[in-house]
């Protein structure tokens, strides 16, 4: 919302300068604010660039912002960045309006940096979105958490997973699991508890674990079913 509000203001304000310039009469003030803007902008910067690389590993920084499963991770390091555009923006539009003696370049800079800011509410937004409304784990916890089913005494096989965040370290896992047609309910809630145990030892983000008791071909015409609809 703070991000839509300034691109609104900011781009209403570019097109007023554009329909009526005002020319810049003390620039020598405007670079010092610039510098000043900079130099403390990119100081934020550096110390929010060293904690999301800590945070992100070996992934790409693309990939570690559309994976993260905690926005504030690297929202400061994303704001700060913006930032530091939109005051590179303002102050190359102030040289070139003073240079060029065209006053109308500082409104358009100005709704340029509008429209940067509205392109960043939106990513925002849309990181957010996805995680209120459910996003599934890391694609490596999932990995392990099927491996890990599969290779569990007393699991035939697991035939399928399902996985909510629901917040930075806390998963829900659901699991389809088969078990031998000759286990007797005590018995499969008995390997079902060691299973857990062995899931949140190697993943301490679950939670919560479901398991459903189904063959691999039941499993198959549900999810059939689910995702083709009725006959």
């Amino acid at each position: 919302m703070i991000f839509a509000l300034g691109a609104g203001f900011a781009i209403y304000e570019g097109v007023s300068r554009i329909l009526e310039p005002v020319p810049i009469e003390s620039p020598v003030v405007s670079y010092v604010v610039f510098a000043l803007a900079f130099v403390f902008e990119g100081g934020s910067w550096l110390v929010s660039l060293r904690q999301f690389s800590d945070v992100k590993g070996e992934m790409g920084f693309i990939d570690a912002i559309k994976l993260s499963k905690d926005p504030p991770s690297f929202m400061t390091l994303f704001v700060d960045s913006i930032a530091l555009i939109g005051i590179l923006i303002a102050a190359a539009s102030t040289f070139a309006a003073v240079a060029l003696g065209y006053p109308q370049i500082d409104g358009i800079a100005s709704v340029a940096i509008g429209l940067l800011l509205a392109g960043s509410s939106v990513f925002l937004a849309r990181e957010s979105k996805s995680l209120l409304m459910g996003e599934p784990a890391y694609p490596f916890i999932r990995k392990s958490i099927l491996s890990i089913a599969n290779s569990h005494s007393g699991c035939l096989r697991a035939n399928g997973l399902i996985t909510v965040q629901l917040g930075p370290d806390q998963i829900v896992a659901m699991l389809s699991l088969e078990f031998a047609d000759t286990m007797l309910a005590p018995d499969i809630e008995e390997v079902v508890i060691g299973l857990e145990k062995s899931l949140r030892e190697a993943n301490p983000e679950i939670v919560a674990l479901f398991v459903k008791p189904q063959t691999a071909k039941t499993y198959q015409e549900q999810r059939d079913r689910a995702l083709n609809g009725p006959d």
